[in-house]
């Protein structure tokens, strides 16, 4: 489509709600993380966001919250609950900062590497099922887009150049 016609698309759109990048990312969100989290459920007793803190904690070993906080930008109170859980099903554990005891650092406990790593072909397989209606190419350049997006959004200063939220 030419990018003429965009913007007239765009523009006939400004009054529904709809037409906001911020709506359609959220959409595709939550109904993305419904679906895996139907599937992790049931394979592993366990949702996307547990998922996600095992995985970082996987791949940081002796990382701090506020650590796998910064990463997932989950919320501490709920960052909280989600590893009292993973530490209740044995997954992970907990340690006191060897500088600082009022910090603690998350370990990956024994067993931990097979449910991430099933977790893992689980989720592959859901994002290939996802993105099967776009093709190869299409697929390549929503990636690339997306990244480039995301950097832009982790770049200092964004956060105060973005104004309000839509």
């Amino acid at each position: 489509m030419p990018p003429k016609k965009l913007k007239t698309i765009a523009a006939e759109k400004t009054t529904e709600f709809s037409s906001y990048l911020t709506f359609k990312f959220d959409l595709i969100n939550t109904e993305l993380i419904r679906r895996a989290n139907v599937v992790y459920r049931r394979e592993l007793g366990l949702d996307v966001r547990s998922l996600r803190v095992l995985r970082v904690i996987c791949d940081a070993p002796g990382i701090t919250s506020t650590q796998v906080i910064a990463i997932t930008m989950i919320e501490k109170t709920l960052l909280s609950k989600v590893v009292a859980g993973l530490i209740e099903l044995h997954l992970i554990k907990g340690t006191s900062h060897p500088d600082d005891a009022r910090r603690t650092q998350l370990w990956p406990a024994p067993g931990s590497a097979r449910t991430r790593a099933t977790s893992d072909k689980l989720g592959i397989a859901m994002e290939n099922e996802m993105l099967s209606s776009l093709t190869p190419g299409e697929r390549i350049e929503l990636y690339r887009i997306v990244d480039k997006l995301a950097d832009s959004l982790r770049m200092p200063g964004a956060a105060q150049s973005a104004g309000q939220e839509q």
